[in-house]
């Protein structure tokens, strides 16, 4: 998982706690199985709160809860420090939200205001009749933000004639670490994907000065990329078997435990390299978390347009 300065007190924030608590949340509804699991929480975050600012009454409370809000928060602070976690100008780290909308379908002055303002969204005109022209579009436009690297978000066929808005969050992260691996020194070893299950492949090694913890159940380490603001952190079981009893106390507190008790020690490490690439529909695991009238005709998304009963008819994540 990467870091960012912020989440390193991740408590002593209510914004970034916020975000930390539907976090952990979502990923424990998404962690079934023995399959890799790989997702951008921010990203899906903002993709909500971007609903949530033109739901009404009962909806309105569903979001609040599993957006962990306040019944009074206008989210203002969490947004502020997320822009201030990417610098301007930096290519390296990219923040990209927009809302698409069918042509001639109106929507709230207020709500519009409240988009382009807050999240910084860009605001589209499209025709969704079209469905081909439609999904083109919008992946084009995310393949672009994401330098080419999320392909296909939306397919022709998530697209309906009733379909008035497609609201679009992504997150575009590449940096090189603060202190280079030496290419010379990666090698074929043993990776053990579960129980004894092994497959060969290549392994990155360093002996670094980096945070780190350790007890009888995890080895945790951080290494931070190029400026030292955002880390990548991991945490290693002792035991092959017991990767499942460390997702079981995965928590804010229990990350805020590893990060707080970390000490600066000399490491020597073995990180395998590895690719993923997963999508994912979230309508279950977020109707379990508790936000179901959103997608029904009961919703109440009347904050953002007077004109017709809208609700979420899908809703993905692609990584």
């Amino acid at each position: 998982m990467v870091l960012s300065g912020y989440s390193l007190y991740a408590q002593s924030n209510s914004s970034i706690k916020s975000l930390n608590d539907y976090s952990f949340n979502l990923y424990k509804q998404l962690a079934t199985g023995n399959k890799n699991l790989f997702f951008s929480p921010l990203s899906t975050y903002l993709a909500l709160s971007m609903a949530y600012e033109g739901s009404e009454g009962e909806t309105k409370k569903e979001f609040e809860n599993i957006l962990h809000l306040s019944k009074n928060s206008k989210n203002d602070d969490f947004i502020n420090i997320i822009n201030g976690l990417i610098p301007e100008n930096d290519s390296s780290y990219v923040l990209s939200n927009a809302i698409w909308v069918q042509r001639k379908f109106p929507i709230e002055n207020k709500y519009k205001c409240i988009i382009l303002k807050k999240y910084s969204a860009q605001v589209f005109s499209i025709n969704f009749l079209n469905k081909d022209s439609a999904a083109f579009e919008i992946n084009n436009w995310v393949l672009k933000s994401t330098n080419g690297l999320i392909k296909n978000i939306i397919e022709p066929n998530n697209i309906d004639n009733h379909t008035k808005i497609v609201i679009t969050s992504s997150v575009y992260f590449e940096e090189t670490w603060e202190d280079e691996f030496d290419k010379s020194q990666t090698k074929k070893d043993k990776f053990y994907s579960g129980g004894n299950d092994t497959t060969s492949i290549d392994f990155m090694h360093k002996t670094d000065d980096l945070n780190y913890y350790e007890n009888r159940q995890l080895q945790f380490v951080c290494i931070p990329y190029k400026g030292a603001k955002e880390s990548f952190c991991i945490i290693l079981p002792t035991e092959k078997l017991s990767i499942k009893n460390i997702e079981r106390r995965l928590s804010p507190l229990f990350l805020d435990y590893l990060l707080r008790h970390m000490k600066y020690e000399t490491v020597k490490m073995s990180i395998p390299k590895f690719k993923l690439e997963t999508s994912y529909s979230l309508k279950k695991p977020l109707n379990n978390l508790g936000l179901r009238l959103a997608f029904t005709k009961k919703a109440n998304f009347t904050g953002i347009s007077n004109k017709g009963e809208l609700m979420i008819n899908h809703r993905f994540s692609r990584h």
